[in-house]
């Protein structure tokens, strides 16, 4: 290999030894170096005399001197003037603390004292990672390092939307756009590099966030393209989108209670790529595929998931409903409050008292324009949750529209959608063939509403979803890429079934409580996640050869619309 330019020296003491994971070394006074940063050190030879080279990334910086105490300094200062001069400068130097990566002959042993230190090169980095022999690369940003490399880095397809291994999850504070736009970044590196066996459904839950995905960003600069041609990524909105919104009795607004612009809202439903969602009686009785009724029941469940119900009680009422005759909401209001009244028919351990509870909650929780009927005509645009799915396709992308929902409908279409996915991945419908799916990535923001991590005494039926999908969902083809504030909200088995993780700029007093995902951050890391710029972030996946990266990603290429 080429000799690089020296910045350093490897130092080894009798306190603070090197080992085969862990190396120190000190720094030429004229380089300047960062936390992350990448260096390659001259190792022992292996077989024959090609000299063998080691990979390290920077965790953390000191300068020390050779002062005995702070107090020393002060007295050096001629008791404290500021503007003495002192006859002798003190011995100091820059030591760096680094984590070995490997080394270029696989030698595990110690890196000697005095190993000549030098900035490793573009594709020694790559190679250092792990990232440069990938089966299915997709990219995921691209390095900085501080002797003004820039590297592209990749993720391995098979670990993050499986076979492998599965499902991402995303953290960070809210107000940078860094959580969403890194996510959408992703899905649009999924869609070019493997739009033959991916397709993407995505939730759309702030304003009109997410609803122009398909239209080019015109306010792009030169550089920001630049930022994707660095990805090895075209700089171009995602394509094929298709978009559901809430049904509402508003012909202006094309039947829907969207926050998207008119014009945008026109021109979809003009292309016809714009559907109103609505829920009918027998999607809640199993009518969808004539035998699923199962599934009806657990789609009423999701209406009542926020509710305390130590006694059972409700799901007792939910399993009464299918020997309800009812085609409409209306009658099917009216059958559940005639249980309210004595001596009705039934399960005798269900008391009048707990029908009434059940009547009120169904009455409030169905008042709403999504609680539909089947229209017959052509000037409204109406789809079941089942039948959007049934026509997804590897390479379509699906944006279903939950923000102007309250977050108890929030929950019951985001857990539709779930479970619609799931049961027809496991060959449930007979009118969805799973293979024509292929490989389904789902997004989704406010994570911590879906799964919690603290949902008294038993996982609500929601979160008990969720878990299938990461427990089982890599097998049958379903990744679930996820987003949230706070790491520590979320369900410790979501997350632990997760083989990516991207950490975007996080609240201090989140990562420096006793929260377990932060606890083996390096006080430079902790420092690191705390003040992360817009367009940065810490990468944890699978297939790295260390714990931690920090990377660059593009500015977002499609429209963004403001609420």
């Amino acid at each position: 290999m080429p000799e690089n330019q020296c910045i350093g020296k490897v130092t080894a003491t009798e306190s603070k030894p090197t080992t085969c994971t862990g190396v120190y070394f000190w720094l030429s006074p004229d380089v300047i170096i960062r936390p992350f940063d990448i260096v390659r050190i001259e190792h022992i030879c292996g077989n024959g005399n090609d000299k063998s080279y080691s990979y390290a990334i920077v965790r953390e910086l000191s300068y020390i001197t050779d002062s005995a105490g702070h107090l020393a300094n002060f007295v050096s200062s001629d008791f404290g003037d500021i503007s003495a001069r002192p006859m002798n400068e003190r011995l100091g130097t820059t030591i760096a603390e680094a984590d070995v990566l490997g080394n270029s002959q696989n030698i595990e042993m110690p890196i000697r004292d005095g190993a000549r230190v030098e900035w490793a090169g573009p594709e020694e980095i790559r190679s250092a990672l792990g990232v440069e022999k990938l089966q299915k690369p997709i990219p995921c940003g691209y390095i900085q390092t501080s002797n003004k490399e820039e590297i592209r880095i990749d993720f391995e397809a098979r670990y993050l939307v499986g076979p492998e291994a599965a499902h991402m999850n995303i953290s960070g504070i809210s107000g940078l756009a860094s959580k969403t736009s890194y996510a959408m970044f992703l899905l649009s590196a999924l869609q070019q590099r493997m739009k033959d066996e991916v397709s993407i459904i995505l939730f759309n839950v702030k304003g009109p966030d997410l609803l122009a995905i398909d239209q080019q960003n015109t306010q792009m600069t030169a550089r920001q393209k630049s930022e994707w041609q660095k990805c090895a990524l075209e700089p171009t909105p995602l394509t094929n989108v298709t978009y559901l919104y809430p049904y509402a009795k508003r012909p202006d607004r094309h039947f829907t209670s969207t926050h998207a612009p008119k014009d945008v809202l026109d021109a979809q439903v003009k292309q016809n790529r714009a559907f109103n969602y609505y829920y009918d009686v027998d999607t809640f009785k199993g009518g969808e595929e004539g035998n699923e009724t199962d599934v009806g029941r657990d789609k009423m469940s999701l209406l009542f998931s926020d509710i305390d119900d130590p006694q059972s009680t409700m799901e007792s009422c939910i399993q009464e409903l299918g020997e309800i005759q009812a085609e409409t909401w209306d009658k099917l209001r009216e059958e559940v409050h005639a249980k309210t009244e004595k001596g009705q028919p039934g399960r005798k351990e269900i008391s009048v008292q707990s029908w009434r509870k059940f009547s009120r909650l169904i009455r409030t929780r169905t008042n709403h324009d999504i609680f539909s009927a089947r229209y017959v005509g052509e000037d409204r645009c109406q789809k079941l949750i089942v039948e959007s799915i049934k026509d997804l396709r590897p390479g379509n992308i699906l944006v279903v529209d939950i923000a102007p929902l309250p977050d108890y409908l929030q929950c019951l279409v985001f857990g539709d959608v779930i479970r619609t996915v799931f049961d027809a991945k496991l060959d449930l419908y007979e009118s969805i063939k799973r293979e024509n799916l292929g490989r389904v990535v789902i997004f989704a923001d406010e994570l911590n509403k879906y799964a919690p991590a603290t949902t008294g005494s038993r996982d609500r039926t929601l979160t008990r979803w969720l878990l299938e999908v990461t427990e089982r969902g890599r097998s049958l083809g379903i990744v679930l890429f996820g987003a949230e504030q706070f790491r520590s909200g979320i369900h410790k088995r979501v997350l632990g079934n997760c083989s990516t993780d991207i950490y975007g700029r996080t609240n201090p007093v989140e990562v420096f409580s006793n929260s377990a995902d932060y606890k083996l951050f390096s006080q430079s890391n902790k420092a690191t996640v705390t003040r992360l710029n817009q367009g940065q972030m810490l990468l944890q996946h699978s297939v790295f050869n260390t714990a931690l990266i920090k990377v660059r990603f593009p500015f977002p290429a499609y429209r963004q619309l403001q609420g």
